[in-house]
């Protein structure tokens, strides 16, 4: 994984809770426990960010965490990091079930596209591209991929349009392009 994704932005943060430094913190995936006292983590997406702190409290609500940080003591101090995003360090992030994989780590990895003969096998796809980002919609997650010929490609992360994501092969396999892209992509006129 390139340096620069080694920090995992898990979270962004809302408006202070309480006037003693405690900041409400939107999880991305609603169902992590990944923030617990003792961890190291990054504010970015502010103007002097990043900005590295240590997590001091982490209270679960219904909707958010319930974050304290050490050294940040009041109202006004945690003010300023509101819609920033927190950051983990990824191996900070918990380990993960055999057939889960978090979405950072298809950052880097090479994309085909599979024909009628694809069967399962990446050296019978045509290389497109690498893995550039992803982002969620809300709907579902989205890659985007730098294509070799300069454009991108955003491709949504579901079955119908990825066919294979292989880490021991390190390689993205999507299906068929007219099989799940508009009718227009790829048209010169």
């Amino acid at each position: 994984m390139p340096e620069q994704l080694r920090r995992v932005p898990i979270g962004k943060l809302g408006r202070p809770h309480g006037v003693r430094g405690e900041v409400r913190l939107f999880l991305f995936n609603s169902e992590s426990t990944a923030v617990t006292p003792g961890l190291s983590a990054w504010l970015s997406g502010l103007a002097d960010s990043p900005v590295e702190v240590e997590i001091e409290k982490a209270r679960y609500a219904a909707k958010f965490v319930i974050v304290k940080f050490v050294g940040i003591d009041d109202r006004d101090d945690v003010d300023r990091f509101k819609h920033g995003h927190l950051e983990l360090n990824y191996d900070d992030l918990p380990e993960l079930d055999e057939d889960q994989f978090y979405l950072v780590e298809l950052v880097e990895l090479p994309v085909y596209v599979a024909d009628e003969e694809f069967g399962g096998r990446p050296d019978a796809a045509d290389p497109i591209g690498r893995v550039d980002r992803v982002f969620s919609t809300g709907a579902n997650d989205v890659i985007v991929v730098d294509m070799d010929d300069g454009d991108e490609l955003l491709v949504p992360l579901v079955e119908h349009a990825v066919d294979l994501i292989d880490f021991e092969e390190e390689v993205v396999v999507l299906q068929p392009l007219e099989i799940w892209t508009p009718a227009e992509y790829g048209d010169e006129s």
